[in-house]
């Protein structure tokens, strides 16, 4: 740890005194609306992943959403760098870069990089900028499918023949499908009904999409978020994991049952050759779905032992997070809005994230928007703050305390013998040597 990280802890301890009442300092620099102070690079910057916190940068239609103005997505980010930069931000997730339909999960034309978002030039711009603090750039990666140029077949950028797209494809059996007919071999994952699912046994996409990850490095880009990873084998994010370096890469395996999670993420470290390579990371959608458990319908047993990665030692493996724009109810219907009905449930699950092992994501609508005060933003802040000067990262062990369920419930934690933390709204009295560092009404934290 730092000594900087030493001596804010120690600030923090001091603010608190003997009121678990007391907060940390607002490192919002007066609210979300004013310039932001720049501090610099951050002072955790230390190129290894297990120690950061990452930002989901966007959410579902950020790019014409009118919060975000007369300006482009790209440049709408590049002017929050500073404060995210402040708030000792790691790494930003961007939505998928390639031109194509919407926000881009239906891919057309892969290697032209001007989309909705904004252009080429203002992605370099925006990537560039990140560069510059020690801020990493995620690329969101669409490998499970693609869509046709003019037809429902016609790939250009790069163009495709007809075995890059798997037999089964609606693009075969749609009887309103026009264009080349697919001639793969049947699909070996699940389908999309949306676009035409890739053939990934085949080496003309394999070297297309690998050509695409050598482009998004020239971009700024250095780590990948791989798009439903249901529907393809996993020793395909293991292959082009292979094929470039890289400073993180997650899968997106939407599934609730952890031993699923799990398994997808030991058969990412053998490639279509049945080389080893280094095992992908996954987002805990586990962890997601037993905080709402416990948040939620108040059943605080929920977050004992076998509810997240971490908790089966896969923490340098896991991506904690509460909402994404596919979960979050922001200008979709189609979502499970677990969280966007209560500012303190939001407020709790991230004091949870941001105290505890795993990698921890925030989702940048939550940090932007949710809350039109800045006290969310705020006081997220807050809880990165505390973690990094606590030196918690994603291997940090957990013992956890005691849990009550129901209305005047909680749970109650020792993380790395450095904070100790309650989640829910009961009462509970801390051992004697802790003092609380942070209060709010559904969580408290405390340090020695």
């Amino acid at each position: 740890m730092k000594r900087i990280s030493a001596i804010f802890l120690t600030s923090l301890f001091l603010t608190a005194c003997s009121s678990d009442s007391a907060e940390t300092p607002d490192t919002n620099n007066g609210g979300v609306n004013e310039p932001p102070i720049d501090q610099g690079t951050s002072s955790y910057a230390d190129n290894n992943p297990l120690n950061d916190v990452l930002l989901q940068g966007f959410w579902w239609d950020s790019f014409n959403d009118s919060k975000i103005g007369s300006q482009s997505f790209y440049q709408f980010l590049e002017d929050k760098i500073i404060d995210l930069s402040n708030a000792h931000i790691d790494g930003i997730w961007l939505p998928p870069v390639s031109e194509g339909e919407g926000m881009g999960y239906h891919p057309r034309r892969l290697f032209d990089f001007n989309s909705l978002h904004g252009s080429k030039t203002q992605l370099e711009s925006l990537l560039g900028k990140m560069k510059s603090r020690e801020m990493h750039g995620i690329a969101d990666l669409v490998f499970n499918h693609r869509v046709g140029t003019s037809t429902w077949t016609d790939f250009t950028e790069p163009s495709w023949s007809c075995e890059s797209i798997v037999i089964d494809d609606e693009g075969f059996t749609n009887p309103d499908a026009f264009g080349t007919k697919p001639c793969g071999p049947e699909d070996e994952g699940l389908g999309w009904g949306g676009a035409r699912d890739l053939n990934h046994q085949s080496e003309e996409v394999q070297s297309g999409l690998k050509d695409y990850l050598q482009r998004l490095k020239s971009l700024g880009f250095d780590s990948w978020r791989y798009d439903f990873v249901k529907g393809f084998p996993a020793k395909y994010v293991g292959e082009y994991n292979a094929s470039t370096s890289y400073y993180i890469t997650i899968g997106e395996f939407w599934d609730g049952n952890l031993q699923e999670i799990k398994k997808w993420i030991d058969a990412t470290a053998s490639t279509t050759t049945s080389a080893t390579t280094s095992a992908s990371k996954a987002f805990d959608f586990a962890l997601k779905y037993k905080l709402k458990e416990a948040l939620i319908d108040q059943n605080f047993d929920r977050l004992k032992e076998g509810h997240s990665l971490a908790s089966i030692g896969y923490g340098s493996k896991s991506i904690t997070f509460l909402d994404n724009h596919d979960t979050g109810c922001i200008n979709r219907g189609d979502c499970d809005n677990l969280y966007s009905n209560s500012l303190n449930h939001i407020k709790s699950g991230y004091a949870y994230l941001l105290t505890h092992p795993g990698i921890p994501m925030v989702w940048g609508y939550h940090y932007f928007f949710t809350d039109t005060s800045g006290g969310l933003q705020s006081e997220i802040n807050d809880l990165i703050a505390i973690r990094k000067a606590a030196g918690i990262t994603a291997e940090s062990t957990v013992e956890v305390i005691t849990t009550v369920n129901g209305s005047s419930g909680y749970y109650v934690a020792s993380i790395d013998n450095k904070l100790l933390v309650k989640i829910g709204p009961g009462s509970y009295s801390a051992p004697s040597g802790w003092k609380a560092i942070k209060s709010q009404p559904g969580y408290t934290i405390w340090g020695k």
